[in-house]
């Protein structure tokens, strides 16, 4: 029997099969960065098994060696082809364009040497026909070249395969199915080739075309069932690495799978040393501040930051979760600014104290715990003496600094439970929270010698302040309305101003 028509069609068949996924890969999947090695990786094979399935047809070594030159327009940019594809898929393209013309170069060198092989031999030492078996076959001397090929090719592949082994295990599971068809892609490759070039197989029929086609079958399971080289994969991989938010991917028992580069500015310490450890015991804020409405505080370099986290089940399908993502946001710049508004909202903008609203809030609150304890509790009305002659000898500029020293003074000598606000103007109040009569007549006196010893400077020369205060008190719970209690106070103010100022009287009971 001189042809082998079984293993030539098959070849035929294999060879049209990698062309058409050639192809597709060009037509249909040419915005994704892997569709050109992919692609030419396909040609190639093509090429290697279309040559062979001729070569096998004629024992005749003219015609041999003629198909042998053809496989190698093919055989030669394989490896090349397989580490290039590797290189895009796992997104080591920075270290591709130094690489990729040594790649071809090489490539290229082992191809000149087939075909210039009558001049040296270094490639094919020999070639003899065998007849032992069924059909007739080429027996290739192997030379020096052709070594140095076999090797070159083992390092390749087994240079992929090491790279989609790596970039299975740093990849989320819920992005691994595509990973896993490219691992047994490589791997089928490379043990096929070892086996071969080992002397595997039946006598001198070569079974890398047979490696290759069945390649060719996990290639096509890939495209159309596990989505190889679908953009939406690739692109959600960019966006996850280009991501400003962190994020942390955790499996359904909490372990830490996968970080972005976002999330390591955020958590001081996160490393590839996470991955496998329990996200809640490395981070335990994590339970208690996800999808809170409270900002996440962490210290790192730049001080004190607010982070917001939220946590959302990584959906494979729907209602079977694979995991969790937990997202974290920088919200540093605006929880200082909602705490700024905050504080305009509330405070006295020159003085910084309660503001008249949030002042009848807080004592209103006061007085009703007082009524429902039985407490005592006091109200002190204060007001600066002669102010307006202040502002017109001093300026307005000045006089907004004698209200501040004023109630810096008056602060002085009160207790942090103590509601102090400024009603307007040159008038504050004061909350003494239980405080019967006795012990606000000793805190009125204190506030008055406080900043009667407060002396203004002005142009050279100090100043003294003075202020007066009137106090209205309701004792063991006996309350009255905070309206009640500014009427009564505001009446003893006005004796006190009456009485000569920098004084203080008690409204009558």
């Amino acid at each position: 029997m001189e042809y082998n028509y079984v293993y030539s069609v098959i070849c035929l068949v294999s060879s049209a099969l990698l062309l058409s996924l050639s192809f597709l890969s060009m037509v249909h999947l040419k915005a994704t960065p892997s569709s050109r090695p992919f692609s030419l990786l396909m040609v190639f094979s093509a090429i290697y098994v279309f040559g062979y399935a001729f070569e096998i047809m004629k024992g005749d070594p003219g015609w041999i060696f003629f198909w042998l030159r053809v496989e190698y327009l093919g055989v030669p940019f394989l490896a090349a082809c397989w580490l290039w594809l590797a290189m895009e898929f796992t997104g080591r393209v920075r270290y591709l364009k130094p690489l990729l013309p040594v790649l071809l170069g090489i490539s290229f060198c082992f191809l000149l040497s087939v075909y210039t092989n009558n001049l040296h031999h270094l490639y094919y030492s020999s070639i003899e026909i065998d007849d032992s078996g069924p059909f007739q076959m080429a027996r290739l001397g192997k030379g020096v070249l052709y070594l140095a090929n076999s090797l070159w090719i083992i390092s390749l592949l087994a240079a992929s395969a090491g790279l989609y082994v790596v970039h299975y295990f740093r990849t989320p599971s819920i992005f691994r199915k595509q990973t896993r068809v490219m691992i047994a892609g490589a791997l089928w490759s490379l043990v096929g080739f070892v086996f071969y070039q080992a002397g595997g197989g039946p006598r001198n029929l070569d079974i890398i075309p047979m490696v290759l086609t069945i390649d060719g079958f996990i290639f096509a399971y890939g495209v159309f069932r596990s989505g190889l080289f679908d953009i939406s994969p690739i692109a959600r991989d960019k966006v996850f690495e280009s991501m400003k938010e962190g994020v942390i991917v955790t499996d359904l028992g909490g372990v830490i799978a996968d970080f972005n580069p976002a999330a390591e500015g955020f958590l001081p310490g996160l490393s590839r040393g996470w991955v496998g450890k329990n996200l809640l015991e490395v981070v335990p804020e994590f339970a208690a501040n996800s999808n809170s409405d409270s900002p996440f505080e962490l210290e790192n370099s730049e001080g004190l930051q607010y982070y917001e986290i939220r946590k959302v089940p990584v959906m494979v399908r729907p209602g079977k979760s694979a995991g969790t993502a937990w997202y974290m946001r920088q919200v540093t710049e605006q929880h200082n600014l909602f705490a700024r508004l905050k504080t305009y909202a509330e405070r006295d903008e020159l003085t910084g104290i309660w503001n008249r609203r949030v002042w009848l809030e807080l004592a209103k609150n006061e007085i009703a715990r007082a009524e429902r304890y039985g407490c005592s509790l006091s109200l002190v009305l204060i007001d600066i003496d002669h102010f307006k002659g202040v502002n017109d000898e001093m300026g307005h500029e000045t006089g907004d600094r004698v209200l501040v020293s004023i109630v810096n003074a008056i602060s002085s000598g009160l207790r942090k439970s103590d509601i102090f606000g400024r009603l307007g103007g040159e008038e504050f109040a004061v909350i003494l929270p239980e405080t019967n009569r006795e012990t606000a007549a000793v805190v009125s006196e204190r506030l008055l010698q406080a900043v009667f010893n407060h002396r203004i400077e002005f142009q050279g020369k100090r100043h003294t302040v003075t202020i007066s205060a009137g106090i209205a008190v309701c004792e063991n719970g006996s309350m009255l309305s905070i309206e009640e209690l500014l009427r009564k106070a505001d009446k003893a103010l006005y004796q006190a101003k009456e009485s000569g100022r920098n004084r203080a009287c008690f409204a009558d009971p």
